[in-house]
Formats: structure tokens, C-alpha cells, sequence
């Protein structure tokens, strides 16, 4: 058994090149001080190096406190100080300033003192969901609101506008006030509601076993405000403590995390800031207001002015963007320490052609510098269709890729995707209807359906030939009959992904109908997933996950997101335990941030990053390509919250205005300068290349920030710009085809390339792998005119179901016997004995079996204990239908042989059980060990049935008894769940058309083609890999 062993990223301590300003910062003590610089300037470094020389000079960890914005950034920090100290704190060193109130919340003083839980943004949507739709018969609304109280995006409005609110050190009473002052007369509805909500939030704390208060993320901040301004002896505890405080990124900071900072601020206190990369002013950062604060106390100042991060060009654009700021404090005199490979600015035809040129020009980067894919990043201005195309370009460039929570919405990954909408379908959300044939069409080509377009097309087909004459519904129409649980016009074995499908929707159903909740609904359709070939989704993906590569990233990107999925269902189910199962998926549909994620992720190191630019905030890599500067993408100068007017609080707020023109055009130019301080901060984000892309066609075309770029790097403006031909991508299979075409063309240098591939072990390099390079070994019929052909009722069947995989598996290509296949022997040897015993008990049959099980299966522990009841099972069905069929035929004989000659064909094989009724009529049974019971009418066309039958008309047998004329015959399923097996029968046969078929099938045998045939039983054959109607044999095709 293979051993799986768990390691931890190895890190290594960065060079710290420090200069004279630097060390000045170090070793400074006791002062308030505010350290200015441009992206890459040290400011992050320098910060970490303070606190590993504070601790080095025997300082206690647990008293300094880092603050920065973001836990996946404060967790970095927190390694690269221990790294360089090795130092431990009873306290976490690092935090965020949320999760720093939160823990003052949960301070206890006293044993009395209250505990919190804090409630999700996505959750918190749901809970003011729930609450405005019970409002809507009340007056606390306009009349002409009400429909849009019933909205998602009307709660995420208030939302918004109350953590704004908060932000500001408001209360509703003063948000009342404003209302009259300004003239917002949604205010004053808005500030009832919230009473409202505040109350009902800590009703629902005491409807939750664990008792405790329930707490959001607008709320945290306020209520460590309002506790500390209440607890002298709180605030002397945290002083005495956190004697150091650093905190990063403070230009991202509000007026109430400042607030809160001056209550606990220790003797030393040193602020990073740089205005221009503020990110988070549509979370409630107020750079403007940090500015305001360090000179209001009075802070002492140092600038860096090297530039350790960018090149000189990426360095250069970046301080052309900055300077069209307002009010720029612009001359830093920053110095350019990094060489340079530049900067790539193109326009394309389309997002799937910049997908693919970011791919090559990363694979290049690769194969041809070096450069690890941990060193290179798509940066993304928000979610969207970009994702999708950029994961399949890397994909099909065998690229190993990461995509980020904030890169891609929890309910749009395309993992979790068709698991969401198999749910919705079962809460009635998502009809099965024609107007949703693109989602049903998606969901059957998933991992979850398993289809693909030429399936698609077959089933189709076949559904059409069942139409009855006259019969108006089209395919799709019957496809979604099936899928709502009508039964199907034909077999669901022919039409597998569809039964999968149904399948998934049917237990899912089961589940809700029985009161289960959000999890259980979720864990009953995940856990029934199968793939193509029938294994769990679960277990595909865990062992491809195990076995790595590409295809290994990708299995653990997807159980990622399935267990984030679980994770947020869990949290959902915990803190809103009276809420309905379709407010989860509403709630997961509605994100377009998953900023509350806290699920653990694998940690893949050396991946290509996906994320979106607030994602990307204290990062950097060596190439950076930007995609997505498209008109109203990047920048997205759409106001947010315009209804309630969030946008104008904050305004008002910050700048002091009340005519409400005044407050929209301060808020348009705010907006304005947000947008470019996004873009700001990715470019700043590339070391030495960046690559910028924008794409024209006739419903998109490339920004003013794109023009901008182009304008700066060319010299022209783009407008002009004429689409270039996308690289050649670095595949094996594209640099194979190159090379094969310029060795035909008499390259001798590219037939060199190719063989030294070959000699590397690329099969495909080989010309003896080449499609058609070689001759057919042979036009011979598979066996020579004139000899006979041995046919049984077995190869009758299986030849007639696929000829091809019938001559491969005739010719070695098949396995050895399984431990199913030594059951159905040692099951068949038990059958045979009844013959001379026909009053065996059921004691008797397990005793014997068990005596032989170690011949059958060398497993051991519980799992030879869950097979042999398996196998008991198996017994103790064969001795109920056989006590049953002796009441009726008497058994006559096991195991019967029979030899006749017809044709070229030498008929031949053996009957498990010959019986015979009160008349002298022969009754042929074959006794089936598997599961797969036949349906009844396939039953009646069973070949191997017929076969049998006409071996008794044929007189062959050898037994003399065993002739005459013929009862019919039966197949006897023990693997089903009926208690005595399950019995399909065939009506009598006709001799001459049997007879007929023997004889062309046996001339078939000897031909020189063999056919393969899509059938039922294509999902567990054995040769399906080397099959070319097979997906498994097309892509061996494909890639020789």
C-alpha cells in the first residue's frame, strides 16, 4: 500500500538589503512613527525586521501586536517572524484588526463576562433577507418598495449602509438624524429596520444550543469600541500588554478601527502607509482620513526611497498612472534596484485568445528562463468569465494552477457547480424546463453527467427513434421528463449520464423530503456522484489528487472547493438553524467575494496564481499578466449602493458636504480614484515583466486603462492597434506537429529534435507511434477459409454487443480472473452440488464456502468479513429460488456440455442448470452472481439464452436426457436486492433463425474487420482504453 507522507512548505528568509532610512526605522524606540513609500519600497519588510530585532534584543513576543488587513496576509507575516526568530506567543503575533476586536469581545474578565460568534457577510444577507421579507406588511417602507424588499440585493444594500455606518462611529439614532438633515428619507427607514435587526440578531443567539451572541462583521469593530470605553481595567490590560504596535497597510485603515487603536496604544506605536495603494476603500478604507490622523498626532515621518520590488519600466508606468491622482505627495525619488525583462501591452479577438497568449508567454517563461509558476500571476479587476477561460487555456497547456476564493464566486466554481444545481432542482428552484435546457445541457457534460458531445448527440438520436408517430415533444423535452423521474422509453443503460443525473436528483429529493437540511441534501447527492465509468466522484478525485501532476492540481482545486462548500453549509446550518435550505443557496449564489472563507486549502507551491487585485495586495512575482481591461470591467465606475446611498453617507462623512449634488459628484471623483489605485497596485505587483491585455470585439472593447498602458509602452494610442496572431502553444502535441511538418519538408535538424524526444521517452516523438506511419501487419482473415470457428451462447452474445472488444479479449487482451469472477465460480460449484443434493440447507452452503474462501479471496480483516457476507448473501438467495423452481420443474442436470457442428461454426459451451417440467419440456437456466439484472424485454432477446435453446433443439448435448422440445429458459440475477434473486425468462425460440445467426456470426469471427459498438456495457469494459468510439481511445489516438 502506497504511504502518503505530509510535509510543510519549505520557506526561506528573503535578503534584506537594508539602507540608511531602514536602519533608522529598526532601531528607533519609544517614538510615534509613520513610515511612507511606494509599493516595493521595504515598507513590509521593514516592518518584519523591527519585530525580529525587538525580539532578538529580548523584547517578549506577547507584547508586540502586528496589525495588517487580510488573513492570508497576516499569516505570512507571522512565518517570516518566526522563521527568523523561532520565537512563540501565548497571543497570535500578527492579526488583523477584525480578528483583534474579536478577541477583545471575548475577553473574560469574569466568568459572566458574554462570549460572541461572528455571522458571515453572506449569512448576514440571509438573515436581513428573512427579516425585511416579515416587514413588508408594515409602513417602516415606502409603498413602492416593497417588492424589492423580497430581494437579495436590496439586503445586501442595507447591509452595506449600516456597516458603513458603523465604520463611522454612527448609531441608528444618529443615522435618523442625518436622514432629516440631508433629505434621505431612506435613512430614517433604514435606521428602524436596523434597531430591528439588532434586536432580532441577539434573539437568535438564544435559539442556538452553544448560548452564545451572535455578532457581524459590522458589529465587531463597535462593540470592541463600546466594551473598552466601558472597562478601564480592560484597556489598562491591553496597554500593559501590547507595549509595540505595527501596523502595515494603514491607508486601509477607518475612522473606527482608529478609534479603537488609540484606546489600547502601547508606548510605541509605528503606522506604514502609502495613500496610492489603498484597496479596500469599497470596504470602508479612508486613506484621506490616515493622512489626517498622522499629522493630527503629530507622527513622525520617514521616507523610503529605493525600490527593491519592480523594474525600472514597471516602475516608470506605475509612477505615470500614480501622477494622475488628486493631490499627489508624488516625488519620492525612488531609486530602481531590479533588472528588467519589460512590458507586454497587445490587443486580441476575443478573453479566450488573451487566456491562451498569457499560457504560452508563461509556459516560454518556463521552459526557456526558468521562471518557477509560483513566480507568475493573473491579476483579474473582479470575478467573471476570465476564470473559466483562463483555466481552460493553462489546462490544455498542462500549466499547474491555482485560482483564488476572490477569483472565483463559491457558487459559480465549476467544481461545485452542477452540485448546486442538482440542489436547486431538488428545491424546486431551478425547473426542469426547456427554458433551462443550457443548464440541464451543462450538468450532463460535467463530471457529474459524464457526457460529451457525441454521447450527447447518440442519446438524443435514440430518444428520437422512440417517438411515437405523431408525437410532439422534442428530445430535450423527453430528456427532462427522464430527469423529473418518468420512466424512460428506453433501457437507462443506453443512457447513462442522464441516469446518473436523475439518479442524483432523486436521492437529493429523498433527502429534503425526509426534513433534512442543507448538509444532508448536499452529502446525499455528493456522495451518490459517480464518473463515467461508474467509481465515486469522491474517490476519482481523492486518488488523482494523490497521484499529482496537472491533472492532480486540478482533482485538488475541485475537493477545495467541495469541502469549502461543506464547510460554509456547516457554518450556515450552526448559525442560522431555522433558516430553509434554498436561503443557503441563495446565500452561496450571491457572493461574489467569499472574503469570510476560512476553510483550510492544500497547499500546492509551485502553481501559477489566479486572483483578483485585492487578493494580490502585498504580493508580488516576477511576471504578472493583467487581463480584463475592458469598458466597464477595469475600470468599473458603476456606484455602489445608489439606492440607499452608502456612497453618499461616506461622502458626507469625509468631506462635510450636505447639498446632495455636491455629495454625488465628490463621490463620483472618489470612485474615480479608487478604481485607479486598484490598477496602481497590480502593476506594482510585477517584478520584472508584465504583460497587460485587452481584447475588441463587438460587445467589449479594451478601457481607457488599457489605452493608457499601450500609449505609454508604444508610443501611439491603441485605438489603431491591429489584433495580433496568438504564439504557438507549447504543447507536446502542437511542438510534435511543428516538428513532423519541417521534418516532411526535409529538416534534418527537426528530425534530430524528434528523435532525441523519443530517446526522453515522449512516446509520441516516435515515428513508429505516428497514426498510419505503418503498414498494416496483415489483410488475413483472423482465421483461414476452410477451418472451422468454435462459437459458444456466450460469444454469440458478446460478439453481437461488440465485435472489436469480443477479438481483443478472444487475442490476451483481458485480465485475470477477479475475485467477483472466482465468486461466481465457487457460487456455480455449490449450484452443481445440488443437483445430487437438492435438500441442501443454507448451513450447509455457507460452511463449504467459507471453508474455501481463502481460494477465492486473499483479503483479510473487515474486509474479507464484508465480501463473505456478501457472498452469504449470495447462498442464501440461490437456496430460496432454488426450493421455489424445484416446486415447479425437476432439475435434471448442472453443468450440461453440448458439442454440434452448424456451418463453418463448432456450436459448443455448457448449461448451469437443465430442468424439466411435468410434460418432458427442457428449461434452460443461467445462474448471474453480478448485479446488472437484464430488464425483461432485453431478456427475451438475450442471445446467450437462445443459444442454449437451440443447442437442445439441435440435440447436442451429450446428456441424452436433455432434448425435445423446449419450455424456454431464464436468467437467475443473486446479486440483486430481491430476497430470492431476481428471474428474467425467454419465451420459446425460433430454431431457424437462431440457427441462421450462429452461422453468420461464426463467419463474422473468422473476417478481417471487427467493429466496434457503443453499448450498455461500455462504461465497465475492459478495453475501453484502447477503444476509438471510446473517450479513453480517442485521447490515446489524439495525443499519438
Amino acid at each position: 500500500m502506497a504511504q502518503i507522507k505530509l510535509v510543510r512548505r519549505e520557506r526561506t528568509a528573503p535578503e534584506f538589503l537594508g539602507d540608511a532610512e531602514q536602519d533608522l526605522i529598526i532601531n528607533s524606540q519609544g517614538a510615534e512613527l509613520v513610515v511612507l513609500g511606494a509599493p516595493g519600497s521595504g515598507k513590509s519588510a521593514t516592518l518584519i525586521r523591527k519585530v525580529v530585532a525587538l525580539i532578538k534584543s529580548g523584547v517578549d513576543a506577547n507584547s508586540i501586536l502586528v496589525i495588517t488587513y487580510g488573513r492570508e496576509r497576516a499569516a505570512d507575516i507571522r512565518d517570516e517572524i518566526v522563521l527568523q526568530t523561532g520565537a512563540t506567543a501565548f497571543e497570535p503575533l500578527v492579526r488583523t484588526f477584525h480578528s483583534l476586536a474579536f478577541s477583545i469581545i471575548n475577553y473574560q474578565l469574569t466568568p459572566n463576562d458574554p462570549t460572541y460568534v461572528l455571522i458571515s457577510g453572506a449569512e448576514q444577507d440571509s438573515f436581513i433577507k428573512d427579516l425585511l421579507e416579515t416587514q413588508i406588511s408594515q409602513n417602516l417602507w415606502p409603498e413602492n418598495l416593497k417588492e424589492a424588499l423580497k430581494t437579495r440585493g436590496f439586503a445586501r444594500e442595507i447591509r452595506d449602509l449600516i456597516l458603513r455606518a458603523q465604520e463611522r462611529r454612527l448609531t441608528p439614532e444618529i443615522l435618523e438624524n442625518k436622514s432629516d438633515e440631508l433629505k434621505e428619507s431612506l435613512w430614517g427607514s433604514a435606521a428602524k429596520f436596523w434597531r430591528s435587526y439588532s434586536r432580532s440578531l441577539v434573539i437568535a443567539g438564544h435559539n442556538v444550543i452553544d448560548a452564545k451572541r451572535r455578532v457581524d462583521s459590522s458589529q465587531i469593530i463597535t462593540e470592541a469600541i463600546t466594551r473598552l470605553e466601558k472597562s478601564p481595567e480592560l484597556v489598562g490590560k491591553l496597554r500593559e500588554q501590547f507595549k509595540y504596535i505595527l501596523i502595515d497597510e494603514f491607508q486601509e485603515s477607518d475612522k473606527a478601527q482608529r478609534d479603537l487603536l488609540d484606546l489600547i496604544r502601547g508606548r510605541e506605536l509605528t503606522l506604514f502607509l502609502d495613500s496610492d495603494s489603498a484597496i479596500g476603500v469599497f470596504r470602508g478604507a479612508d486613506p484621506e482620513g490616515a493622512l489626517q490622523y498622522v499629522s493630527d498626532k503629530k507622527f513622525k515621518s520617514v521616507m523610503l526611497k529605493n525600490n527593491y520590488r519592480s523594474a525600472k519600466e514597471i516602475n516608470e508606468l506605475a509612477a505615470d498612472i500614480a501622477s494622475r491622482f488628486k493631490g499627489a505627495q508624488r516625488k519620492r525619488g525612488i531609486e530602481d534596484l531590479v533588472s528588467s525583462k519589460g512590458i507586454t501591452v497587445e490587443k486580441l479577438a476575443s478573453a479566450g485568445e488573451c487566456a491562451t497568449y498569457i499560457a504560452s508567454a508563461f509556459k516560454s517563461a518556463h521552459l526557456k528562463a526558468g521562471v518557477p509558476w509560483s513566480e507568475m500571476a493573473v491579476l483579474l479587476r473582479s470575478p467573471g468569465p476570465s476564470v473559466t477561460a483562463l483555466a481552460r487555456a493553462f489546462a490544455l497547456q498542462n500549466i499547474p494552477v491555482e485560482v483564488d476564493t476572490s477569483a472565483l464566486a463559491l457558487g459559480e466554481n465549476p467544481a461545485i457547480r452542477p452540485l448546486i444545481l442538482i440542489t436547486q432542482i431538488v428545491l424546486g428552484q431551478v425547473n426542469l424546463e426547456l427554458k433551462n435546457w443550457n443548464l440541464i445541457s451543462d450538468l450532463l457534460l460535467s463530471a457529474y453527467g459524464g457526457a460529451d458531445a457525441l454521447s450527447m448527440r447518440n442519446m438524443k438520436l435514440l430518444l428520437a427513434d422512440t417517438r411515437a408517430d405523431g408525437e410532439v415533444k422534442s428530445t430535450s423535452e423527453i430528456v427532462l421528463d427522464i430527469l423529473d423521474g418518468e420512466v424512460a422509453p428506453v433501457e437507462l443503460e443506453q443512457l447513462r449520464p442522464i441516469e446518473r443525473i436523475a439518479n442524483l436528483i432523486k436521492v437529493g429529493r429523498k433527502a429534503h423530503r425526509s426534513g433534512g437540511n442543507i448538509s444532508d441534501i448536499l452529502f446525499a447527492i455528493w456522495s451518490n456522484a459517480r464518473d463515467y465509468d461508474g467509481k465515486f466522484l469522491q474517490d476519482v478525485w481523492r486518488d488523482a489528487a494523490i497521484n499529482g501532476g496537472t491533472r492532480g492540481a486540478a482533482a485538488d482545486r475541485d475537493l477545495d472547493a467541495v469541502i469549502q462548500l461543506f464547510s460554509e453549509a456547516r457554518r450556515f446550518n450552526e448559525r442560522l438553524p431555522d433558516a430553509k435550505p434554498r436561503a443557503f443557496i441563495e446565500q452561496i449564489l450571491g457572493e461574489s467575494i467569499l472574503s469570510d472563507a476560512i476553510t483550510p486549502k492544500g497547499v500546492r507551491s509551485d502553481v501559477v496564481s489566479i486572483m483578483t487585485v485585492h487578493s494580490a495586495k502585498g504580493l508580488e512575482w516576477k511576471v504578472v499578466a493583467l487581463m480584463g481591461l475592458q469598458e466597464g470591467v477595469w475600470p468599473n465606475y458603476k456606484q455602489r449602493g445608489t439606492l440607499l446611498g452608502s456612497e453618499r453617507l461616506v461622502e458626507h462623512m469625509r468631506t462635510g458636504l450636505t447639498m446632495r449634488d455636491q455629495i454625488e459628484v465628490s463621490a463620483k471623483s472618489a470612485l474615480i480614484e479608487d478604481e485607479r489605485r486598484l490598477l496602481h497596485v497590480a502593476i506594482t505587483r510585477a517584478k520584472e515583466e508584465l504583460i497587460a491585455l485587452a481584447y475588441s470585439e463587438e460587445e467589449s472593447e479594451p478601457s481607457s486603462y488599457f489605452d493608457e498602458i499601450y500609449e505609454f509602452v508604444k508610443g501611439e494610442s491603441s485605438y489603431d492597434a491591429v489584433k495580433i496572431d496568438l504564439p504557438s502553444t507549447l504543447t507536446p502535441q502542437s511542438v510534435i506537429a511543428k516538428l513532423r511538418s519541417e521534418v516532411e519538408a526535409g529538416d534534418k535538424e527537426s528530425a534530430a529534435v524528434l528523435q532525441l524526444m523519443a530517446k526522453s521517452g515522449i512516446a509520441s516523438a516516435n515515428p513508429e507511434n505516428w497514426l498510419g506511419a505503418k503498414e498494416i501487419s496483415s489483410l488475413d482473415p483472423a482465421i483461414p477459409d476452410g477451418e472451422k470457428v468454435s462459437v459458444s451462447p456466450s460469444n454469440l452474445k458478446s460478439f453481437a454487443e461488440c465485435g472489436l472488444k469480443w477479438f481483443i479479449e478472444r487475442n490476451g487482451g483481458q485480465d485475470g480472473d477477479s475475485t467477483a469472477q472466482l465468486l461466481g465460480s465457487a457460487v456455480h460449484g455449490i449450484a452443481e452440488m445440488l443437483l445430487a443434493n437438492p435438500k441442501m440447507e443454507v448451513a450447509e452452503m455457507e460452511e463449504i464456502l467459507e471453508q474455501n474462501w481463502q481460494l477465492i479471496d486473499h483479503n483479510k480483516g473487515w474486509v474479507k468479513e464484508f465480501r463473505l457476507r456478501d457472498a452469504f448473501e449470495k447462498v442464501g438467495k440461490l437456496h430460496t429460488w432454488h426450493n421455489k423452481a424445484i416446486s415447479k420443474r425437476e432439475l435434471i442436470s448442472v453443468e450440461a456440455e453440448f458439442e454440434t457442428f452448424l456451418g463453418r461454426a463448432i456450436f459448443n459451451g455448457s448449461v448451469d442448470r437443465v430442468e424439466r417440467d411435468k410434460d418432458g419440456k427442457i428449461f434452460i437456466v443461467d445462474i448471474k452472481t453480478g448485479k446488472n439484472e437484464t430488464s425483461a424485454a432485453k431478456a427475451k432477446e438475450n442471445k446467450q439464452l437462445a443459444g442454449y435453446q437451440l443447442a437442445v433443439l439441435e440435440g447436442a448435448f451429450k446428456d441424452q436426457k436433455i432434448s425435445g422440445e423446449v419450455l424456454g429458459s431464464a436468467l437467475v440475477f443473486l446479486g440483486t436486492d430481491a430476497a430470492g434473486g431476481t428471474e428474467q425468462s425467454q419465451p420459446p425460440i425460433d430454431r431457424e433463425i437462431v440457427k441462421k445467426e450462429v452461422i453468420e456470426t461464426a463467419e463474422a469471427m473468422a473476417a478481417t474487420e471487427f467493429i466496434a459498438k457503443v453499448n450498455d456495457k461500455c462504461r465497465n469494459c475492459g478495453v475501453k482504453n484502447i477503444c476509438p468510439v471510446q473517450p479513453h481511445g480517442r485521447s490515446l489516438l489524439d495525443e499519438r
